[in-house]
């Protein structure tokens, strides 16, 4: 179906819908099981460092494979890479569901973030080419504004699912928004476009594939095996090592793997770091922030859902008033009120945690939540317009694994300070919430600490936004 004389597709909207389906479930599998996590530890016999692989391997699939999925979207059209990750996607949480060992769990979620890897970019690219320039940032801003409320709203369903039913509802719910998506799909019809180019470096490839798993093994798995062991520190060699070869050869190249040489537009980087660093902290708040809840304020699993509601509401309102200041001014206004508004809320969030005081948190997450609101769409969208539209899967490809890097490496590196915190403090592995004090105030000072990593990436993504952002709204491709 071809666009309209002024550059919009007829069913854009419809389509908006399909995708913004799809991306809702990759958004609220990174959060919905947070408050589960000590039902799930239970159900299955799982250590801490074990229960955080539940997370880190879904976002970690992600990351390696985005690059992959924008590049077989290049290849296959990105509507058929899209159905096809949507269908997979629903059959790896249907096995999620019915796990009944920890092996069997972290092979579907590993499943289910390679079939995000194959939806996402393409999604991304196929809204950004059904909308005009001059409507992208409203369409971006329902795209990611409404899968970022599932995300922050995933700890309150996931609550009100693990307590009413069970953990494993956590995943089913996820069949019948498959279906939707695909069959708003089919009636969208939305434009397709495939790349002429059929080249593939396997080299590449293997680089991030071997690179960002050992670096995250490295990180996650130091606290359980130490620091000092040999299998640690050449994992983590090993990982860094990899990564920074996978950037120079891809700099250069033509036909890259992962588009890094992108980057030299400094706009596109700049987007690039702060979401990496905004993920790096949000992702850290609302897993350890359901925990927290059981753990130290004694919540039940349902009270600990609710607890983190003071995320939603800022984001719900602000994400759509920054997809408009966006079209206005472009993104450089929004990503350094959002930066500095999330290092402040990070900041408070973490001296309520310390302080075991649920207020504070509250404040400091509603806080966050705006900050978050206005960095996340104006941000995505600029980087999508800044490119002609037969580049825009390489660089959904590029944002998007920027983005899951930095929400895995936050995972593992604010993991293991709170467990090495814990540690330090006389805490070992949690099996149940502490009874003592001396055991609630090491889990509140842990966790403060690993929010406090949080805070500083956001200060750090604050930095960049001011340095980096200098284009202006209208030096963008149509």
């Amino acid at each position: 179906m071809l666009p309209t004389p002024d550059g919009n597709h007829p069913r854009r909207w419809l389509t908006l819908v399909a995708m913004t389906g799809s991306l809702s479930m990759i958004f609220i599998d990174i959060t919905v099981v947070g408050v589960a996590l000590p039902q799930i530890q239970s159900d299955l016999g799982m250590s801490d460092v074990s229960l955080q692989w539940v997370v880190t391997i879904y976002t970690l699939a992600m990351a390696c494979l985005v690059a992959l999925g924008g590049r077989v979207a290049d290849l296959i059209g990105r509507v058929p890479a899209f159905v096809i990750g949507v269908i997979v996607f629903a059959l790896a949480s249907l096995v999620c569901g019915m796990a009944t060992s920890t092996e069997a769990l972290l092979a579907g979620r590993a499943v289910q973030g390679a079939a995000a890897a194959l939806m996402q970019p393409a999604s991304g690219a196929i809204v950004i080419s059904s909308f005009a320039p001059g409507s992208r940032g409203k369409a971006m801003a329902v795209y990611v504004g409404i899968p970022l409320l599932f995300m922050v709203i995933g700890p309150v369903l996931g609550g009100e699912i693990t307590y009413a039913a069970s953990w494993r509802w956590c995943f089913w719910l996820n069949l019948p928004i498959a279906v939707a998506a695909i069959v708003l799909t089919v009636f969208a019809r939305p434009a397709d476009r495939r790349s002429s180019s059929r080249r593939f470096d396997p080299i590449a490839a293997v680089l991030l594939l071997v690179g960002l798993p050992s670096l995250i093994v490295g990180v996650q798995q130091g606290n359980e095996w130490g620091w000092s062991n040999a299998w640690i520190v050449s994992s983590i060699i090993t990982g860094i090592a990899a990564l920074a070869l996978f950037v120079r050869l891809e700099w250069s190249k033509k036909e890259p793997l992962l588009a890094i040489g992108l980057f030299r537009d400094r706009g596109l980087l700049a987007n690039g770091l702060v979401l990496f660093l905004m993920q790096f902290a949000l992702n850290g708040l609302v897993i350890h922030g359901s925990t927290y809840a059981q753990y130290v304020l004694g919540y039940n699993e349902r009270e600990a859902g609710l607890s983190l509601l003071p995320l939603l509401l800022p984001t719900l309102i602000v994400v759509h008033v920054a997809g408009r200041l966006y079209d206005r001014v472009g993104v450089r206004a929004p990503a350094i009120i959002g930066t500095i508004g999330a290092a402040i809320g990070g900041a408070i969030t973490a001296l309520g945690a310390w302080m075991m005081n649920y207020p504070v948190i509250a404040l400091g997450m509603a806080v966050i939540g705006a900050g978050v609101g206005f960095v996340l769409s104006p941000t995505s969208t600029d980087s999508m317009s800044r490119v002609p539209g037969d580049s825009r899967a390489q660089v959904s490809g590029l944002i998007q694994t920027m983005r899951h890097m930095g929400g895995t490496v936050g995972l593992a590196v604010i993991g293991a300070a709170v467990l090495l915190t814990r540690a330090q403090l006389g805490a070992g592995d949690i099996t149940g919430a502490p009874t003592d004090d001396a055991s609630r105030q090491a889990i509140a000072t842990s966790v403060a600490i690993g929010y406090g990593f949080g805070a500083f990436a956001c200060a750090l993504a604050a930095l960049v936004a001011i340095t980096l952002h200098r284009r202006s709204a209208s030096e963008v491709h149509a």
